[in-house]
């Protein structure tokens, strides 16, 4: 039998998620992350452990901050990523080998996993172990990512670099 703070939370629940969902939604634009996030307040508020339910105020107070969070995030990634680029780029000038310049170019072009993914196995030379490490993620799966990483990369390799290369 549930208890009554677990009623009230259970009605509280569904009386107010939709409301706090579409509050995210709509800052966010990412219906999956709204869900996510939208979740968290919830989870947030059953770890508060306070003996009253909190009211919507509160709850589209706490999912404001999650937006916050979610914003500074994106733009956490954002910076990495450009300078994740910036390195590739300046490594390719470095190097001033037309081969260099190119992978540059092809890395600048991939998704953010697939990039996280080859830089670190080639640029910091690490074990598919220490791939899964960093990663989180099991041995295998980290053998996969790399996998179709590899597979990215020579997708998003220009077709005029590939028959010079075979040629």
């Amino acid at each position: 039998m549930l208890a009554t703070r677990e009623h009230q939370f259970i009605a509280m629940h569904t009386e107010h998620f939709g409301r706090v969902y579409r509050y995210i939604a709509y800052r966010i634009s990412d219906a999956q992350r709204a869900e996510e996030l939208a979740s968290d307040v919830f989870r947030i508020a059953w770890e508060k452990q306070n003996p009253d339910v909190p009211g919507i105020g509160w709850l589209i107070a706490t999912a404001r901050n999650l937006v916050g969070n979610e914003y500074r995030g994106r733009q956490r990634e954002r910076s990495l990523t450009e300078r994740l680029a910036d390195q590739a780029r300046a490594a390719a000038q470095t190097h001033r080998s037309p081969e260099a310049a190119a992978v540059a170019d092809v890395l600048s072009r991939l998704n953010d996993k697939d990039r996280e993914v080859l830089m670190l196995s080639y640029w910091d030379e690490l074990t598919t172990a220490e791939l899964a490490a960093s990663l989180g993620c099991s041995v295998s799966a980290a053998g996969v990512r790399l996998h179709r990483a590899r597979k990215a990369f020579a997708s998003a390799v220009p077709s005029h670099l590939m028959s010079e290369r075979q040629g």
